[in-house]
């Protein structure tokens, strides 16, 4: 199963008490070319690790001792910081005999859903759909922010230094500052405008006297 690179390098953490299923998603994922998995054997291990590393998926079982997967979904959706991680529910009840265990799942905040024993097509799939809409959530922050970063930056003309604005025509510093700001303007002469343009010409009028 073809993967795109990009999503092969973004951080995956595995939570489940089991390691006989710990170590099968971690060998399904790196036979699929994923780089960094990380695994943790309780909730409380992940959740400490978050403090260093943010992953780009979470995969949670929710039957642990301890807390149990719906707790941790429930810490991770409170908290500012962490509620923007896709978590994929990991369970051993069968969906076509209780529905709680995906109502619950979804009512808490997670993007996804499987049910033990998985085929590692199906959790593939769900992966890389994981991935991607958390790779498109990244992309439009980073677009958003060198917009933010252009919208900073003003075109001035080297000659007359009129000003482009955001409407795409030149106009005046002074026109243009008075439209986006609160300032007023009080005019005045510097001293070398008034060297270069008002002397000479009182000067002018003296000698006309």
């Amino acid at each position: 199963m073809a993967f795109d690179s990009t999503l092969q390098q973004m951080t995956i953490f595995a939570v489940d008490d089991d390691s006989v299923n710990l170590k099968l998603l971690n060998t399904i994922l790196l036979q699929s070319g994923f780089l960094t998995i990380k695994l943790f054997y309780s909730g409380e291990a992940m959740l400490a690790e978050l403090a260093h590393t943010i992953p780009d998926l979470i995969l949670l079982d929710i039957m642990m001792p301890g807390m149990s997967g719906y707790k941790i979904l429930e810490i991770l959706k409170g908290d500012d910081q962490l509620k923007h991680i896709p978590v994929i529910m990991i369970t051993a009840a069968p969906l076509e005999e209780e529905l709680e265990p995906l109502r619950r799942s979804f009512e808490l905040g997670a993007m996804d859903y499987i049910s033990k024993p998985f085929a590692s097509v199906e959790l593939l799939m769900r992966v890389q759909s994981a991935l991607r809409i958390e790779k498109q959530r990244k992309d439009i922050i980073a677009a958003n922010e060198t917009i933010s970063s252009l919208n900073k930056l003003l075109p001035i003309c080297s000659y007359c230094k009129k000003i482009r604005s955001d409407k795409d025509y030149w106009e005046e510093v002074e026109v243009y500052i008075s439209e986006h700001t609160d300032t007023l303007f009080s005019h005045s002469i510097c001293p070398d405008c008034y060297q270069k343009h008002i002397k000479p010409q009182l000067d002018e009028l003296k000698n006309k006297k």
